[in-house]
């Protein structure tokens, strides 16, 4: 995907965490969570030239959707390192300059509550909330940095 894309995709997440319960609806808002942070990282990769951006999008770790050659279709193609799934899926060889790092890292704090909370059924507490959206906001705050001009 390309920046402006991503910045596109975080405002409708947005949105939706904001209907959102974060208890009643945690599984939903989690992943809401999970997703805009995660186009947030692709887009600072792609804003600092780590990764491609383009009009493709990621099935599996280099597979990626690609247009095709009929108006409106889509095909699997191998590609460069365009957008990840995960923090370190796939693993970046380039080195990551510190901004991206930080954010890096507050994704894994997201995401440390993925498996207890949402596979598991470990109860979601105030602090697992407070630290998931301290994390989130931390990330979001460095995405900025990286969004096109007027977003």
């Amino acid at each position: 995907m390309k920046v402006a894309a991503h910045f596109e995709k975080i405002g409708r997440l947005e949105a939706l965490r904001r209907r959102l319960d974060r208890v009643q609806d945690f599984e939903i808002w989690f992943w809401a969570t999970m997703n805009a942070g995660t186009n947030a990282i692709n887009a600072a990769l792609h804003a600092t030239d780590i990764t491609e951006d383009g009009p493709w999008y990621p099935q599996q770790p280099e597979v990626y959707m690609v247009p095709g050659k009929t108006s409106g279709g889509w095909v699997h193609a191998f590609r460069p390192l365009g957008d990840v799934l995960h923090v370190g899926r796939p693993k970046i060889e380039k080195p990551l300059p510190e901004s991206v790092q930080k954010m890096a890292h507050l994704m894994e704090v997201i995401e440390e509550w993925r498996d207890p909370c949402v596979r598991d059924g470990h109860p979601v507490t105030p602090e697992i909330l407070d630290k998931v959206e301290r994390a989130y906001a931390d990330l979001m705050a460095i995405a900025k940095t990286f969004a096109p001009q007027g977003r």
